[in-house]
């Protein structure tokens, strides 16, 4: 079995991947788009295993010593690159790098891959430069984006490569990828797990591990409550658990910007699945507030009178 048929959810992401093997034309370029948590850096390594597999039936083979070797990150021909630790900035220098490196024959396998990272990151110089070998590039390289959102990327470097997105999965596959990565896992614990993540398995695995994650995670499925009962003091209580703390403030507005924009994405789909009875029109005043809110965060303004800032504007988003 392919080891991106294992990839749980993402059918059409999955088929994409397997026609492009199948047909032995993989893009010089793919972006792998996505809210973190959701495996881009996982399936990037699985392009890449498939592009340079050389094991037989269907691809990546999971067997074969490149597959193994691109498991372990040890493959000389699969290079990695992200933003330097302890910086977001993806800087052009590691892009003219790479770059120079491209035109090098591959050591082992029939091409050479370079899995980005955190490509919205890169700085404008730096995408400007990944540009200039997207347009013409070396045969036999491939270059692998990953990224929050496609539209933090120029669009001269998007037309040159092609997206696919990740997206989060039922409720019922997040259960059985965190039971199959953990047997010994109480099934009960899973399910509450990969419910509090909407169905991220990134998020559902942290959630699982960090008892403090998990307790942010809760507060803002319950502010969601909330506000869906219009319960303005219910909000107030809620958001008081966060006036000695600033980050896990700032995790739990993320979380429900999250929870909001899949809320309305299911209400405009129709989804019998939609999470809270929240028009869009009620979200959107919410996600403006909860912008602004992380945007005061930031700034150190004084917890109490944030919390309490933020309790009366959602509140008043439903108001009649």
């Amino acid at each position: 079995m392919s080891l991106l048929s294992r990839f749980y959810g993402n059918n059409k992401v999955n088929e994409a991947l397997v026609f492009y093997q199948r047909d032995g034309r993989f893009p010089h370029g793919i972006l792998l788009e996505g809210e973190a948590g959701l495996g881009k850096k996982t399936f990037a390594k699985r392009i890449a295993a498939a592009a340079v597999c050389t094991g037989a039936g269907e691809k990546p083979c999971g067997q074969c010593a490149h597959c193994r070797k691109i498991e372990k990150g040890i493959h000389p021909d699969v290079v990695t690159v992200a933003p330097e630790e302890g910086k977001r900035s993806f800087k052009k220098e590691q892009v003219e790098s790479l770059r120079s490196d491209a035109y090098i024959r591959p050591n082992e396998a029939a091409r050479k891959v370079y899995i980005l990272c955190e490509a919205q990151y890169m700085t404008v110089q730096a995408q400007n430069a990944l540009l200039k070998i997207l347009e013409e590039p070396p045969a036999g390289v491939m270059f692998i984006l990953t990224c929050d959102n496609r539209f933090k990327m120029l669009e001269t470097v998007r037309s040159r490569v092609v997206t696919l997105a990740l997206e989060k999965v039922s409720t019922e596959d997040a259960v059985s990828a965190l039971m199959e990565r953990d047997p010994s896992l109480d099934a009960e614990k899973a399910e509450r797990a990969a419910v509090s993540a909407s169905g991220n398995i990134g998020q559902a695995l942290r959630f699982l591990a960090d008892e403090k994650y998990a307790a942010v995670m809760e507060k803002a499925d319950a502010l969601c409550v909330k506000m869906e009962k219009s319960d303005r003091f219910g909000i107030l209580q809620e958001l008081s658990f966060f006036e000695n703390d600033r980050e896990g403030l700032i995790r739990c507005l993320m979380q429900m910007r999250q929870l909001l924009a899949q809320n309305t994405k299911d209400t405009f789909g129709k989804k019998k699945e939609r999470r809270y009875r929240i028009l869009p029109l009620q979200a959107a005043k919410v996600l403006a507030i909860i912008e602004q809110g992380e945007e005061y965060a930031r700034q150190n303004m004084s917890m109490p009178l944030l919390t309490t800032w933020l309790g009366a504007g959602i509140g008043s988003a439903f108001e009649e």
